[in-house]
């Protein structure tokens, strides 16, 4: 058991001994970071975080989603499958449009082609009959015709003389009382009818003798000329304006089917490159909207770590220039990068920058391209970046720490 009088002496001889450790191990810190900022350093250290690119995969049209063909986690190589819409009605568009081609390519056909020789020997047919009409009407009737025409008129006035004589010799026995009333008016009613075709016959071998009318001709010429027209355009086959006309409609029904293709397309949803799916918003049965994200994706091939390098380390780095990654989950491995990217501003930086201590807050951000074949990295891990310093780049850092 100690004493009160051992205890003061111990008090009295630890005090001073801890006093004599600290400053011996301040000396010693001193003396190595003395020590240390003298020695240049062979490289630099940089914690960092791993980040890739993400892709939202969506369509162009809308539909309902009737396949999924990937799963969360899962990675696809480019041009994979990675969902399916249905959209049945593109495919009747597509078949509506197809027939609309068919008959406008018919057309086309047929206006290159121009007219059939059947067309052109009919038009010639009916050119031909028209000239013979208004040739008959300009010459005017035959001469037997008129003639045959002055025989009627010469017969039937003849008739009806017959007739006004028996009409006469009726009225006579009528007032002798020796014939009917009967009979009288039977001799009337035919002297009158035989006066009427007398009439009728004088006025036919008129307008025999006299020929046509002039509106008559008229319409005839007017007939030739309708049908000439119509031969001379057959003959001269399609014009060019229709021709291009029926073309255009060709490229525009082709066009339009171009472009519904292209949305047709759209109802299978691929990978653009190789790439590790994220989330799959959708399920099957699920109406995807147009342009909407359906699915994220990770890009593959496009992984770097983003790290933050001092004002005063910045001329150790440069563009292309390989360093040294490492992370956590293998420890004791560095795989090689490659710097892609330097920021040209600043960040964190204070209001008052004058000391190169306080200069040291003041940071750039920089990229480090990765190359991963075996896809141990994973966005947002905790990486640290080994910036190997050139012989010039000790002096200058040992020049800065005099």
């Amino acid at each position: 058991m100690t004493t009160p009088g051992q205890k003061a002496i111990w008090s009295m001889i630890w005090k001073p001994l801890l006093a004599g450790v600290v400053v011996v191990a301040a000396g010693a810190a001193g003396a190595g970071y003395y020590f240390r900022l003298q020695r240049p350093r062979s490289e630099l250290w940089m914690p960092g975080t791993v980040e890739t690119q993400d892709v939202r995969l969506s369509s162009r049209v809308g539909g309902r989603v009737s396949k999924v063909f990937v799963k969360e986690g899962q990675t696809v190589e480019a041009g994979a499958e990675i969902l399916q819409l249905d959209m049945p009605e593109l495919d009747t568009q597509r078949k509506q449009l197809e027939a609309q081609l068919a008959a406008a390519k018919a057309l086309l056909a047929k206006a290159e082609k121009g007219p059939r020789d059947e067309e052109i020997a009919a038009a010639k047919a009916d050119v031909a009959a028209a000239e013979a009409r208004l040739a008959r009407m300009r010459k005017g009737y035959r001469t037997e015709e008129k003639e045959q025409a002055r025989k009627e008129e010469e017969a039937i006035v003849v008739e009806m003389q017959n007739a006004y004589q028996e009409l006469t010799r009726e009225r006579t026995l009528l007032n002798k009382g020796a014939t009917t009333i009967e009979a009288y008016e039977t001799a009337v009613a035919k002297h009158n009818r035989l006066q009427a075709q007398a009439a009728a016959a004088a006025a036919k071998t008129k307008m025999m003798e006299a020929g046509y009318r002039p509106e008559e001709v008229a319409e005839s010429e007017a007939a030739l000329a309708s049908f000439q027209a119509a031969l001379d355009l057959l003959e001269a086959g399609t014009r060019q304006e229709d021709k291009d006309e029926a073309a255009a409609k060709v490229a525009q029904l082709e066009a339009q089917i171009d472009e519904l293709d292209v949305k047709r397309r759209e109802r299978t949803v691929y990978a653009p490159e190789k790439a590790v799916v994220e989330v799959i918003g959708v399920r099957p049965g699920d109406i995807a909207a147009p342009n909407a994200p359906l699915v994220k994706v990770l890009r593959a091939d496009d992984l770097w770590v983003k790290a933050y390098i001092s004002e005063v380390d910045l001329g150790h780095i440069a563009l292309g220039k390989k360093v040294n990654v490492t992370i956590d989950t293998f420890p004791g491995k560095r795989f090689q990068g490659v710097v892609t990217f330097i920021a040209s501003e600043s960040e964190f930086t204070p209001r008052n920058v004058q000391t190169i201590d306080e200069r040291r807050h003041q940071v750039f951000g920089f990229k480090v391209r990765v190359d991963d074949p075996q896809g141990v990295f994973k966005s947002g891990m905790a990486a640290e970046i080994f910036l190997p310093l050139t012989s010039q780049s000790k002096g200058q850092q040992t020049a800065g720490t005099e």
